[in-house]
C-alpha cells in the first residue's frame, strides 16, 4: 500500500470519526439529493399539514388548527406553502412560521396554486351550488374573478409563462368536464378541447406546450394530451380500468401516472417521445399507490403507498429502484407534494 493512499485512507477515517462525534449521520449511498416534502397527516386527530426531508429526517407538523388543514402547495421558490384550512385559504414559510389567512369568506375555496413568479394564488371559490375561479395578489389580498357561468369552473392551473389559466368545467354539459382557458390579459375565456368525454387531473408541461389529462370513457380512462396552444389531441396510454393522475418530468420528457391493475392502483413512468411505459412500484395485489410528483431534478418520484397497512409517503430512486421510507408517525400520511428547490 502506498504512503499516499494509507494517508487518504487516513483521513477518511478522521472525517468519519468527527462526524460521529458531532453526531452527525454520513448520507445514505444514493441519498445525495436533499428537499422538503409536504403531506397531509391525521396524526394530531384532525387532518394537518408536515412537512419532512427527502432523507426521511426533520418530520414538522407545520399547522395546528382545530379543523382540517389539506392540498399543500409550495411557492416555486419553495419558501412558501399555501393549504386550505376550513374551505379558507391560508399561507405559511415552509417552516410553519408566519401563518397568514388569505380568504375569510362564508364559501368553500378549493384547489389553490401558485403563479410561477410566486406573487399570486389562483383558485376556485363555490358558492350558492356555483363555483368559480378567482386569482388574488398575495401581498394586498386583492382579487380579480375570472369566470362568472353557471356551473362548476375549477382546478386552476397557470401556464408557466403566467399569462394563462387552464382550467376544467361542466359549464356546457352537466355530464362533461372540459377543458378551457382563461387570458389573465384580456379576461377572455375558451374551451379549448371539444371531446364529447370528460378531461380531468390535467397537468402542464414545464414548457408550456403540452396539457396532459385524464380521458374518462365510463368505468375506463385513458392518458391524453394537447398540444398548446394548436390543441391537437394524442393518445399517451390506453388501456381497461383507470388510468390518471398524469404528472410531466421536471424535463418535460416523461409522465408519472397511475394505473389500475386487478383492483390495485401502481405507478408506472411514460417516455412521451417512444410511448415506453415502466412500472416503479410493486406488483402485489392489495398493494396501493397514489399522489406520484416528482423530485426538483426529475431523478427521484414521491408517492403514497398503503404496503406498510396503513398510508405513508416513500421516496423512489430512479437509477437504483431504491424506495426509502418517508414517514412513520403513527398516523396515515397522504397527498405528498415535492418542493421546486
Amino acid at each position: 500500500m502506498s504512503s499516499s493512499f494509507r494517508c487518504l485512507l487516513l483521513f477518511a477515517c478522521l472525517v468519519s470519526l468527527l462526524s460521529c462525534e458531532k453526531g452527525l449521520t454520513p448520507p445514505s449511498p444514493g441519498v445525495d439529493t436533499v428537499y422538503t416534502v409536504a403531506f397531509e397527516s391525521s396524526a394530531s386527530g384532525n387532518m394537518n399539514i408536515y412537512t419532512v426531508s427527502s432523507t426521511g429526517d426533520d418530520i414538522r407538523q407545520i399547522t395546528d388548527s382545530p379543523y382540517n388543514d389539506i392540498s399543500p402547495c409550495f411557492s416555486p421558490d419553495g419558501q412558501r406553502i399555501a393549504y386550505i384550512s376550513n374551505y379558507d385559504i391560508f399561507i405559511c414559510n415552509a417552516d410553519g412560521t408566519g401563518k397568514t389567512r388569505l380568504t375569510d369568506t362564508p364559501y368553500s375555496e378549493h384547489g389553490c396554486v401558485f403563479s410561477p413568479d410566486g406573487n399570486s394564488i389562483a383558485f376556485s371559490r363555490e358558492e350558492s351550488g356555483n363555483e368559480d375561479i378567482f386569482v388574488m395578489d398575495i401581498a394586498s389580498g386583492e382579487e380579480r374573478r375570472l369566470t362568472t357561468a353557471s356551473g362548476r369552473d375549477f382546478k386552476p392551473l397557470f401556464t408557466p409563462d403566467g399569462e394563462t389559466i387552464i382550467f376544467l368545467s361542466d359549464r356546457d354539459s352537466p355530464i362533461i368536464c372540459a377543458l378551457y382557458s382563461c387570458n389573465l390579459s384580456t379576461g377572455e375565456v375558451e374551451r379549448i378541447n371539444h371531446s364529447l368525454f370528460s378531461q380531468l387531473e390535467p397537468d402542464i408541461s414545464p414548457s408550456g406546450d403540452m396539457i396532459a389529462f385524464r380521458k374518462v370513457f365510463g368505468a375506463d380512462s385513458d392518458i391524453y394530451y394537447l398540444t398548446y396552444p394548436e390543441l391537437a389531441e394524442h393518445l399517451l396510454f390506453d388501456d381497461s380500468g383507470y388510468t390518471g393522475s398524469p404528472v410531466f418530468s421536471p424535463d418535460g420528457n416523461s409522465i408519472a401516472f397511475v394505473r389500475e391493475i386487478d383492483y390495485t392502483d401502481k405507478i408506472y413512468i411514460l417516455d412521451i417521445a417512444t410511448g415506453d411505459t415502466t412500472r416503479i412500484s410493486d406488483i402485489d395485489e392489495g398493494i396501493n399507490y397514489a399522489s406520484p410528483c416528482w423530485s426538483p431534478d426529475g431523478n427521484e418520484l414521491v408517492y403514497a403507498s398503503d404496503k406498510s397497512g396503513r398510508w405513508e409517503i416513500y421516496r423512489f430512486i430512479l437509477d437504483t429502484g431504491e424506495e426509502l421510507l418517508l414517514t412513520d408517525i403513527g398516523a396515515s400520511a397522504t397527498n405528498p407534494v415535492a418542493s421546486p428547490d
